[in-house]
């Protein structure tokens, strides 16, 4: 009997277990919302100074790693892509289950949907991520037209039979399969790419659009929740392509701020001026900020803030230390991204000394008589000050450098040559010999890179350098510098 009842629960176990992994490889992970949620979580109780809810143009407007290092305020953006506003009140009631913040940011982008419910997609990105609550059932309840659909989205598990075909590492590994980057995700996304977009003249928009019914019921009960805690609620419009008729809805708003003693800043118009948002410059797409507008948008927010609410400095306080630590993730792209930036082939030889860098360097061997005096002297202040010897250079050949220190070199002078290169856990590099042709007809034997079975080359005659950042696990920059013509080439 007893030999039956363990083979009994060592069989119910495995089918637990079993059901448990598949559940975590089918579940939903978003970056744009699901995971922003399952972070928060993560979070410890009262440690969240500002909470910010809203769209997409408030994880990516509103920057927490610059509100932490330029400010010490610990803030969250506990945000949904094109979350409506009664998303953001059941986001709100969710969190002040944990949290006690000393001021609530809402993003008003959304006032303007005319919709009751949003797309499938959205709805599910907004309410997934809950804990099964009283929260979650009402949050499901505005988000699905149960008419419709009845209340098949009430489990998770009916929609995962669409997940076959999309799974990916993200699905098989916690913290969207790079813990060093995630681990301490305080919901904040950003693009460092620049779009020029439209900018609109709002100036002279003086009437109100009024939003849907639904709307105002879900921004009056996000002020009355505010208020029952006796928390500072902020009302923000952030930058983007905007037109007349959202401006009107931000009209709107004001109304109600001004009879509810809210603070509004819109960016659009009113505080346009304070933040100086460049058109031209400071955005990724059309709706929302980049690096650049983010960072001015997030200074004047932390001066406000510090300004105006009695919230602390905690830079230097263990119980913070996850700000700290997901701050740097923010930096360490910045610094990727300058170094994508650079224009002129010798400052790439300060990447060499970045321990987060593994770094590629091939070279075809070349003659000085080939050569202009000014290319001689670029080829060989590079080569010394990565510290490569006259003889390895002029010869030619592959070198790979990791934290900072050369650790491999192969003069290639076998027509057999190949070299693998663990990159990451996900990520490799092959480095082979192909043949290239030149512009006089004639061919050239060049050591080839390939990331990923995508080749990274950038010249046929010169000097080839791949640099991968080991931390955010992603190409930083792939350049080469033309014997040929003396020239940079991205």
């Amino acid at each position: 009997m007893k030999k039956k009842f363990l083979k009994v629960t060592s069989f119910a176990l495995a089918v637990i277990l079993a059901f448990a992994g598949m559940y975590f490889v089918f579940d939903f992970k978003y970056l744009d919302s699901v995971f922003k949620m399952d972070m928060f979580y993560k979070q410890e109780e009262n440690t969240v100074d500002v909470l910010v809810l809203g769209s997409s143009h408030a994880y990516q407007g509103v920057n927490t790693a610059v509100l932490w290092k330029e400010y010490g305020i610990a803030a969250y953006d506990l945000c949904g892509a094109a979350q409506p506003i009664y998303n953001s009140y059941y986001y709100l009631e969710e969190a002040l289950k944990t949290q006690t913040p000393k001021a609530i940011i809402l993003d008003l982008y959304t006032l303007h949907y005319d919709t009751d419910y949003s797309e499938t997609s959205f709805a599910i990105k907004n309410t997934y991520g809950l804990k099964w609550s009283k929260t979650k059932i009402e949050a499901i309840k505005a988000s699905f037209d149960s008419e419709q659909w009845g209340n098949q989205y009430f489990f998770s598990i009916l929609q995962y039979h669409s997940r076959y075909n999309d799974l990916n590492k993200i699905d098989f590994y916690p913290y969207q399969a790079n813990k060093a980057m995630y681990e301490n995700h305080k919901g904040f996304y950003c693009y460092f790419y620049t779009k020029e977009i439209n900018e609109a003249d709002l100036s002279e928009v003086n009437y109100a659009n009024v939003p849907t019914d639904k709307n105002v019921y879900y921004l009056n009960k996000i002020i009355e929740l505010a208020e029952s805690k006796n928390i500072p609620l902020i009302f923000i419009a952030i930058p983007f392509e905007a037109e007349n008729y959202h401006e009107g809805f931000f009209n709107y708003a004001k109304v109600i701020a001004k009879a509810g003693n809210i603070p509004f800043y819109d960016f659009l118009t009113d505080y346009k001026d304070a933040v100086n948002i460049d058109y031209k410059t400071d955005f990724s797409d059309s709706q929302h900020l980049n690096y650049k507008g983010n960072t001015k948008l997030t200074r004047f927010l932390g001066e406000m803030l510090k300004e105006n609410y009695n919230i602390p400095d905690n830079r230097g306080n263990e119980k913070y230390s996850s700000w700290e630590k997901d701050a740097q993730v923010y930096y360490n792209q910045l610094e990727n991204h300058d170094t994508s930036q650079l224009t002129y082939f010798q400052a790439y030889t300060a990447a060499f000394s970045n321990e987060r860098y593994k770094i590629i360097v091939t070279s075809s061997g070349y003659s000085k008589e080939e050569l202009t005096n000014q290319q001689e002297n670029t080829i060989d202040m590079f080569f010394k000050s990565i510290g490569i010897s006259e003889e390895e250079y002029t010869a030619g050949g592959v070198w790979l450098f990791e934290n900072g220190e050369k650790v491999y070199y192969n003069d290639c002078s076998k027509s057999s040559f190949s070299k693998a290169v663990e990159l990451s856990r996900f990520d490799d590099a092959y480095i082979k010999p192909v043949e290239k042709q030149l512009d006089d007809g004639s061919a050239v034997i060049t050591n080839g890179i390939f990331v990923n079975k995508e080749e990274q080359t950038k010249v046929r005659k010169g000097i080839n350098v791949y640099i991968y950042d080991t931390f955010t696990q992603s190409t930083v920059d792939s350049v080469g510098y033309n014997f040929e013509t003396g020239k940079l080439v991205q």
